[in-house]
């Protein structure tokens, strides 16, 4: 799954290999790699405002990153199977996923 930042200042990759890339489009700044997931992760999408990346994945969670170097992130726990799909509403405030 790929994702762009709203202010296109960063695109977030993840896939089979459970982790997630952060591509900066800076020439002088690097990638970072987020770890956290334990199974593949399936759909990324940031929060409309940016602060937030959310990722789904077949591990049966949700998390919430900060898109920095720090790669902070929430795990969001409840699902019964592995989850496809996350999104935000339009005023960042609401996230649904299954």
């Amino acid at each position: 799954s790929v994702n762009f930042s709203p202010n296109l200042k960063y695109l977030a990759s993840g896939g089979g290999d459970s982790c997630i890339m952060l591509w900066n489009f800076k020439p002088q700044l690097r990638a970072f790699r987020f770890v956290g997931h334990k199974g593949v992760v399936t759909d990324l999408q940031f929060s409309p405002d940016g602060d937030i990346l959310a990722s789904a994945s077949k591990d049966k969670t949700v998390r919430l990153w900060v898109p920095n170097a720090k790669g902070e992130s929430v795990s969001l726990k409840g699902h019964i199977g592995a989850v496809r799909s996350v999104d935000f509403s339009s005023d960042s405030r609401h996230l649904i996923s299954g």
